[in-house]
């Protein structure tokens, strides 16, 4: 009988890694050669602007927009259509999300049905400085390690 594998995605905006479970009492292993960065934002090329109120002789400040929210959801995006194509290629059976809210929420809006359907769990914990052992610990309520 085939194990179930589950990956168990650390996340954060700069860098995720992957660790899987090949079933129950086989423990945490990190899956070399699964790891990713994100690419460095940009500086914005000039100061935000100000607008003239047509009320009177009032001004506003425009606000200037985050260039990293755009890198971040872009890295998501990256990561989900990454772990789409690995779980069409029948790599994993389940997937456990570990990552900070910021990214958690980026990533579940990124998720297509069938990752959606994979996943069987969340926690929403930066555990990417985290060895193994530390992981299985946070997540033996969702699977057995």
């Amino acid at each position: 009988m085939k194990p179930i594998v589950t990956w168990i995605l650390l996340a954060n905006t700069p860098e995720a890694s992957v660790l899987v479970n090949r079933g129950p009492g086989k423990g945490l292993a990190v899956l070399d050669g699964v790891t990713f960065r994100s690419e460095e934002a940009a500086d914005p090329r000039d100061k935000a602007g100000v607008g003239h109120s047509i009320a009177g002789h009032s001004v506003s400040a425009v606000e200037q927009a985050n260039p990293q929210n755009k890198v971040d959801a872009e890295f998501a995006r990256k990561l989900a259509d990454l772990l789409s194509g690995r779980l069409g290629a029948n790599q994993f059976d389940r997937l456990i999300v570990v990552a900070g809210p910021h990214m958690l929420g980026l990533l579940r809006a990124s998720f297509d049905d069938a990752l959606k359907a994979a996943l069987v769990g969340e926690i929403d914990k930066d555990l990417s400085g985290q060895s193994a052992d530390a992981v299985a610990s946070h997540i033996e309520g969702i699977i057995a390690v």
